[in-house]
Formats: C-alpha cells, structure tokens, sequence
C-alpha cells in the first residue's frame, strides 16, 4: 500500500513538471518546433494588381459617372428629405484585368480595386442588382446600380409656399481625395449621359431644370474634398394645392368672423357665439393643417399669414365684445359708427395681409 501512494505522488509530481502554464491553451507552432525540430514560416500573400489603383503615383484615375433619375415619388419638406429611384452607372480602366474575350467577365466587387461609390446623402436605400462588374477584353470596368431610397437635402424654406428647392444626389468615392480619383460625365453609346425621366410621380412639384457635373465633397470645410459626381434637380412647387387646402378656409373663417359686423348689435349672445365660434374654428383648422407645414425654426411666408390671420379674428371678436358692452351702456351711436367703418377696414386689412405674405 506504501509503495503504490509512493508511484501516485510521483506521477502527480510529474505531471505538474510537464505543464507549467496549466489551464492556458498549448502554442502550437512551440509544440510544432518541439516535436519536428523546425520552424514553420508563413509564406508572403502574393501582390494583386487588380486590387491596386490603376495609375501611377501623382495621377489620379479616371472614373466616369452618369446618373439617371428614374422617378421621385415624394418630397417631404417638414421631414426636409425626398424619395426617388436612381440608377448609377460608372466606368474605370484597370489594365491589369484584360483577357481574351469575346465577351465580359463578371466579377465581385470586392474582388477588383473600385472607387467605392456611395450616395452621401443618402438616409436609407434599396437596391435592385447585385455588387458585381463586367469587364471588358480592354480592361474596362463597368459598374451599374440601380437603388431606390430616401435622401436628406437642406430646404430654405422661407419662401414657403411659393419656393423653389434643389433636390440634390451626389455619388462620393469614400476615402479618395480629388487628387487620387476624378470624375467625369459619362457619355454612353449614341450620346446617352446623364438625365432624368421626362414626367415623375409628384404630384406638389415642377421640374424647372437639372445639371449634372463633377462636385467635390468636404466633409470638413476648408479640407480637401473626396472626388464625388452630383446629380442637381431644380423642383418649383404647385401653390393651387395650398391656395385650395389652407388659403381659401383660412380667408372665410376670417369672413365668418365678420357676421356680427352685419347683424343688430343689440343681438348680444348669438354675436358673441358667433365670434367665438369663429375663433375656436381657427384654432382647431391650424391643429388640422399642422401636418401640412414645414416644422422650421424660422417664418416662411404661410406662418405669416396665419399668423395676422388669427390675431383679425382675435381683434373681431374683442371687438364685438367692446361692442356689446357700449350695447349695455345704452351708447348706440358709437356701435353704429364703429360697425360702419369695420365693414370697410377689415376687407381691406385682409387683402393687405394676402398681400404682404404672398406677394410682397
């Protein structure tokens, strides 16, 4: 029984010898050289010309771009974005990647060297084909992308409803400076370029004009700007849509207002019902129309015309109040004069107050 607890702790002794870093993971390249008594190399990854940029060093490489605005379904002022479908196509020499031909080869796009194409200012997107490229027996990389997504653009709403904005896509080659990469127009068989559909599915704007050129992008003003191509839409939006939905309702509650500069002053609880009514009608119409308005910080010419629209119907009705109350005085002359007046200054403050927000 001694001898076997002897030959026990000896073996124990012996295991704790071999391993000194116990509960740690053996190297294995150690155990390798231990065991066959030579080191493994790792052997250098082989260069790739075609992941390399094309050109030589100081010479950017040329990446021509031509942009296509299918459609654009919506233009969101309060949100200051818009909706559209966009199709991008853009081409690039590698010489490294000619073949024999006859006909394209599909590749990855990650397998080949690109300028790495995104949309800036784009929100969110989908697209339509997969990422890859055809390349041509000559070495020319062609790359084509059709997406449909919601992009941000800044509107300078103060013209609002009568402004015009510019809806704006500009394709960037992330992380390539203008001295690496430039981008020109693409002029594609028959002289096919850059353009946009000939009617879209918007129903609030025009299409006044469009450009499409080279633009830079700063990320940082006063930086040197990564290489980028821009698509620019100049839209005009329809005023009738505004003038039938807020304007016209706007104007016959302010009318409605007036009704009791027509009726018998001494008619003292349907006049002030009258006023009140029109006034809380006011204020429940711009809750209502609420969503229709830009949420901006500043005034644009509707909010200055709510806004004098509602302090005339405020004014009719602390009239009418004033009125009732000489009515209860036995003043009746002065209401007479004063409701005489009333029924030619107030038609005129509001041709004045259409004229200041609309037009001037």
């Amino acid at each position: 029984m001694k001898i076997m607890r002897i030959c026990f702790s000896s073996f124990l002794f012996f295991i704790v010898l071999s391993f000194p870093t116990w509960g740690q993971s053996p190297d294995v390249n150690s155990l390798s050289e231990t065991l066959t008594g030579e080191t493994e190399t790792i052997a250098p990854q082989e260069p790739r010309p075609e992941m390399e940029r094309p050109t030589i060093w100081g010479e950017p490489t040329q990446v021509k771009i031509a942009i296509y605005i299918i459609d654009v379904d919506e233009v969101d002022s309060a949100e200051q974005s818009f909706a559209a479908s966009v199709f991008i196509e853009a081409r690039w020499n590698i010489p490294a990647l000619r073949h024999e031909g006859p006909g394209p080869l599909i590749r990855s796009w990650t397998e080949i060297w690109t300028p790495r194409l995104v949309i800036v200012n784009q929100q969110q997107g989908w697209r339509s084909f997969p990422e890859t490229v055809e390349i041509s027996p000559d070495g020319e990389v062609v790359y084509r992308q059709k997406t449909w997504g919601r992009f941000s653009q800044p509107f300078d709403l103060r013209e609002f409803p009568l402004d015009r904005q510019k809806l704006t896509v500009h394709v960037v080659a992330a992380g390539l400076l203008e001295n690496e990469v430039q981008m020109l127009p693409l002029i594609r068989e028959a002289g096919r370029r850059s353009g946009i559909a000939k009617r879209f599915s918007l129903p609030d704007f025009d299409v006044t004009s469009w450009r499409a050129a080279p633009m830079p992008y700063f990320p940082i003003e006063g930086e040197i700007g990564s290489a980028g191509f821009q698509m620019e839409i100049e839209v005009e939006r329809h005023l009738t849509y505004y003038i039938a939905k807020i304007i016209i309702p706007l104007c016959l509650i302010i009318v409605m207002s007036w009704i009791p500069l027509w009726t018998d002053p001494r008619q003292i609880g349907s006049n002030l019902a009258i006023s009140a009514t029109a006034f809380l009608t006011l204020v429940a119409y711009l809750f209502a129309i609420t969503v229709l308005l830009p949420r901006v910080s500043y005034l644009t010419r509707m909010d200055t015309f709510i806004i004098l629209s509602t302090i005339m119907v405020f004014a009719c009705m602390l009239q009418t109040v004033g009125i009732t109350k000489m009515v209860k005085r036995d003043k009746r002359n002065i209401p007479k004069q004063i409701l005489k007046w009333s029924r030619i200054v107030y038609p005129i403050i509001l041709l004045l107050v259409i004229a200041y927000s609309f037009l001037l």
